[in-house]
């Protein structure tokens, strides 16, 4: 063997030996019990997955397009934890407004559908569209009309390849998150999936950052059938936009499970799962609606970065 081809081999070994040593492989679920606090130290894991989750977020506000790949969202996608990330899939829908991406990471093995939140002027529009459509025809569920329009006009594209990714990835989880109006579109997008799609709801992971409520009790109670155990919809501590639209308007409610930062330090509890419209008094919802801020709804443990929150809202 000649000393460059030595060294090529060497030069392999050891990169993949670094890479194998980086993260472990698979998605890890994070084990919290309603009900329970957790000091910042003992919700590492559940950092570090509120970080990486918010970082897609970031991604599909930014406009992340798959003719500018993944890294031109900025900080957020170069990070350490996300920056191999593949993109399968970038829409940027005008009527109705709707933007987001699928995306691929063998790293975790996910599969990963991120949709964005008010990044555009019109989007404004949308989150105010707050008159209830019903979610299931003749049904008593009814959900936000805004956010309903925005997830049916795209949601046979999201399933075509989604499907695809699943067949292709058949021990892929597949995550669905969003923050803001985001949120909302991913919690409605996933829920509408895992009643079309077989095998879905085994794979299936909700995470949610700053997300509004979606729909009125009845819809609520049809989450929680099914996807509630399998949903985090995080919290910052005095976030205003999850107390939006306030509760006494057309019975808006949230759905399980919350969990709440308590602090910038990221102490956490984890809201009682309700079976009704009884959102736990000791999450998010014991904060005061005039004692919060909307720069709560800039940082979850830091994200979205600065060269985000200062970006140019576009049309």
């Amino acid at each position: 063997m000649s000393l460059k081809a030595y060294w090529m081999l060497a030069y392999m070994l050891c990169s993949l030996l670094l890479c194998v040593g980086q993260t472990a492989h698979g998605y890890q679920d994070v084990e919290l019990v309603p009900g329970q606090y957790y000091s910042a130290s003992e919700s590492q894991h559940a950092h570090k997955m509120i970080q990486r989750y918010m970082r897609y977020s970031t991604a599909a506000t930014s406009f992340v397009d798959t003719s500018t790949g993944w890294t031109a969202c900025g900080q957020a996608c170069v990070s350490p934890d996300v920056h191999d990330v593949m993109l399968n899939l970038t829409w940027h829908v005008d009527a109705p407004l709707s933007d987001g991406l699928i995306a691929v990471h063998h790293r975790s093995q996910e599969i990963v559908v991120s949709w964005a939140g008010t990044h555009r002027y019109r989007a404004l529009v949308a989150d105010m569209s707050v008159f209830p459509q019903p979610y299931i025809p003749g049904a008593s569920t009814h959900v936000h009309g805004g956010f309903l329009d925005a997830v049916r006009g795209v949601i046979d594209l999201v399933q075509h390849h989604v499907e695809h990714l699943m067949s292709d990835y058949p021990d892929y989880m597949v995550i669905f998150t969003g923050h803001s109006k985001g949120g909302a579109e991913a919690a409605l997008g996933a829920l509408d999936l895992v009643r079309r799609v077989d095998g879905l709801r085994d794979r299936v992971r909700v995470w949610t950052f700053g997300q509004p409520r979606v729909g009125n009790e009845q819809f609520a109670a049809l989450y929680n059938q099914q996807l509630g155990a399998r949903t985090y919809r995080v919290t910052s501590y005095a976030d205003p936009v999850v107390a939006m639209p306030p509760r006494f308007l057309f019975d808006y409610c949230h759905h399980n499970t919350e969990v709440w930062l308590m602090n910038r330090e990221g102490d956490i509890y984890v809201g009682r799962n309700n079976t009704g419209c009884n959102e736990d008094p000791h999450a998010s919802s014991s904060v005061d609606f005039y004692d919060r801020s909307i720069q709560w709804h800039k940082d979850y443990l830091g994200l979205p970065p600065l060269d985000h929150a200062t970006a140019m809202f576009s049309w």
